[in-house]
């Protein structure tokens, strides 16, 4: 399924979400009518600009469950599509953990992370995007989901790989991840940390670097 095929299923699968009457929020963060806006427009035409206010502040100052899982088909296209959408996909991650994504409907579920391997996919195979695939594997943790999976399907690329680790690879030396967004003790993080230094991987970046990741420390191989 390509990564556009995705986005299309996620809509369908949330095509039952009812859209809200009113959405509020903290007016010293954003102006009540730039949330009205929202709603003033089919969702497919929800504008960037207006949406990434709300998606950045969403579920702390502003939004509820409701109206983040109507918005979220167009907070997920415009993540994926739109140069110009701005909120860390960290930042989302956080936002749908807070709707418990393992006990919605099995179909919105399974379109999540159908989206989420489309997404990993489109950065492995698309040149300059590979630096993405840290801030999505963090943001995929974040949502309670298990990293896993998604972990298995960058070792089909050396590449994507190598550009997960050097985003990383001066932390692992403490066993730990670089992204400013992992919090002590998040859970996925360890596992996240575990695959660095599984087999598969490491033999990857030994042969890539000369690095050996070793199972207390980095050391030279």
């Amino acid at each position: 399924m390509t990564l556009e095929e995705s986005i299309e299923a996620f809509y369908e699968a949330f095509r039952g979400v009812p859209k809200p009457r009113r959405i509020s929020g903290c007016e010293c963060c954003i102006a009540q009518e730039e949330l009205d806006a929202l709603l003033s427009v089919p969702l497919r035409q929800v504008d960037v600009g207006k949406l990434c206010s709300y998606a950045s502040s969403t579920l702390l100052t502003v939004g509820s469950v409701a109206d983040y899982l109507y918005l979220l088909p167009r907070i997920m296209e415009l993540t994926c599509l739109d140069a110009d959408w701005w909120v860390d996909m960290e930042i989302t991650g956080r936002a749908i953990a807070e709707t418990n994504p393992l006990e919605w409907p099995a179909k919105r579920l399974a379109a999540l992370q159908n989206l989420l391997h489309a997404a990993i996919n489109h950065q492995m195979v698309t040149e300059g995007l590979g630096w993405e695939i840290d801030d999505w594997i963090c943001a995929i943790a974040k949502m309670g989901l298990d990293p896993k999976p998604y972990l298995q399907q960058l070792e089909s690329s050396s590449s994507a790989v190598l550009s997960f680790y050097d985003q990383n690879a001066s932390h692992l030396t403490q066993r730990k991840l670089g992204n400013a967004f992992w919090e002590p003790g998040e859970k996925g993080h360890d596992a996240v940390v575990a695959w660095f230094f599984s087999p598969t991987v490491s033999e990857i970046i030994f042969e890539a670097y000369g690095v050996r990741l070793a199972s207390d420390k980095l050391g030279s191989g």
